[in-house]
């Protein structure tokens, strides 16, 4: 009998203790985390972060590597078209020039006129928009479906 209890006790305590694993919805979960949080280029904490920070920090929340930088996060994953898209993807703009340079996560996908994403904004810090904005919608570049195994 005490060594069944011994073996909940160490079950319950690595439970506890263990990992998060990649989901969509636990990278969605980590970066709401860092809901309000200001912009800071660069940035990389609750003090202040910048849209490929938040995302790096989230992956990194749940032990995947990956990158820093949003048009070196662009090309990791596979592409797939926008009406596929689903909690967890991958969002990727261009608001200057000609490469990507501003990146997102997907957080609900309701049609045609609700794709809704959070990222680090360079003038309210991290917060969730709607990709069919007159803004945004012009500025997308891809979507790209994380896949991480194990």
């Amino acid at each position: 009998m005490k060594n069944i209890a011994l073996l909940f006790l160490l079950l319950f305590v690595f439970k506890v203790h263990a990992q998060k694993q990649y989901s969509p919805r636990t990278l969605v979960k980590e970066c709401k985390r860092y809901k309000g949080t200001p912009y800071l280029y660069g940035g990389n904490n609750k003090k202040g972060i910048d849209c490929s920070g938040l995302i790096k920090n989230a992956f990194t929340a749940l032990n995947v590597s990956f990158p820093r930088v949003s048009y070196i996060q662009a090309d990791v994953f596979e592409t797939i078209k926008l009406k596929k898209a689903r909690k967890g993807d991958l969002i990727y703009f261009t608001t200057s020039g000609n490469r990507i340079n501003h990146s997102g996560v997907v957080i609900k996908n309701k049609g045609t006129s609700k794709l809704l994403f959070i990222h680090a904004s360079t003038t309210k810090g991290v917060r969730i928009d709607n990709l069919y904005s007159p803004y945004w919608e012009k500025k997308l570049v891809k979507i790209t479906r994380p896949k991480v195994s194990w």
